[in-house]
């Protein structure tokens, strides 16, 4: 049986947001961060992850300069998603990410009542919700 569940990834070198989706209703929700070093995530988290959702594709969040073009951390971003295709077995698309962080912070400090600063909760989450306009934007346009 094909399941129809993505995880998506924002990758980063000291913290990967995680979201999940499904192709047949083309939704996706913010997970988690898993916490990483230089870039290398926690695989053991990364599995329990994998083990609950039982994706049948990933998608990793590709960082383009503005002009489109590809980057350190383009070629840091394709490493990783090479090896979490190797380390799962599974296929790994990559999806222009350009701005998504921008937009997650804007959309997390629209949600703070104004005059209030931001929980470190909250800047926390912009990670995972980051990889969620990431898959968002995969299923959108798959």
């Amino acid at each position: 049986m094909t399941t129809n569940r993505i995880l998506g990834f924002d990758f980063g070198l000291k913290r990967i947001g995680v979201a999940a989706g499904n192709r047949q209703t083309k939704t996706a929700q913010a997970l988690s961060t898993l916490p990483a070093s230089n870039g290398q995530p926690y695989w053991r988290a990364l599995d329990d992850i994998m083990q609950q959702w039982k994706p049948a594709l990933l998608v990793v969040g590709l960082p383009l300069a503005m002009d489109g073009s590809e980057s350190i951390m383009s070629a840091t971003a394709r490493k990783f998603g090479a090896k979490l295709s190797e380390h799962t077995g599974l296929t790994v698309n990559f999806v222009d990410e350009r701005l998504t962080s921008a937009a997650a912070e804007r959309i997390l400090r629209e949600s703070v009542e104004p005059g209030k600063k931001m929980t470190k909760k909250r800047v926390g989450a912009i990670d995972n919700l980051a990889a969620q306009l990431i898959l968002q934007t995969y299923l959108d346009d798959n």
